[in-house]
């Protein structure tokens, strides 16, 4: 019984602890402890709109490094992406593009030739087109590397891209 009653103490005494004060906690000075924000991940970066007789790219770089770019490549017709952030997985060949609230999968080539980075390509999905269009926030994914939100890319350069890609897919 009394093993069963120090049981039970211990216990609730645990519980207590474990649920503590649930009111909010206002600092004494809130400008002194407030959290420093984050430098901006993508801060100096801008995208470029790159379009010739091989296809239309989007290019988001800072500093003359190539963050991502996207492109809608013709003979064949293909959507390519690539970063030269993420570190190159032997046994990792998928690639997403996140556009909105939608992943598209892209095959890694894991054999290109590039000092950095990660390319993939793969067919030109017309609903990503149609996101792309509506202004969705772009991000890229490959195996538990991740970029993004990237900035919102220019409304003039946005059309300029959709409109080639939505040509070249046919």
């Amino acid at each position: 019984m009394t093993r069963l009653w120090i049981s039970a103490s211990l216990t609730g005494a645990l519980l207590l602890t474990a649920c503590g004060d649930n009111e909010p906690q206002t600092p004494a000075n809130p400008t002194e402890d407030a959290a420093i924000p984050a430098e901006e991940p993508f801060a100096g970066a801008g995208w470029t709109l790159v379009a010739s007789g091989e296809g239309v790219a989007l290019r988001l770089e800072a500093g003359g490094d190539l963050i991502a770019a996207v492109a809608c490549t013709r003979n064949p017709a293909r959507l390519e992406a690539e970063s030269d952030r993420f570190q190159r997985i032997m046994s990792e060949d998928r690639f997403t593009i996140g556009a909105g609230d939608e992943a598209y999968a892209l095959a890694a080539d894991l054999e290109a030739e590039r000092a950095q980075g990660v390319e993939a390509s793969g067919a030109i999905p017309p609903d990503l087109i149609d996101r792309l269009e509506a202004g969705g926030a772009i991000a890229f994914n490959y195996g538990s590397q991740s970029l993004g939100p990237f900035p919102a890319v220019p409304e003039a350069d946005l059309e300029t891209f959709v409109a080639d890609c939505r040509e070249i897919a046919g």
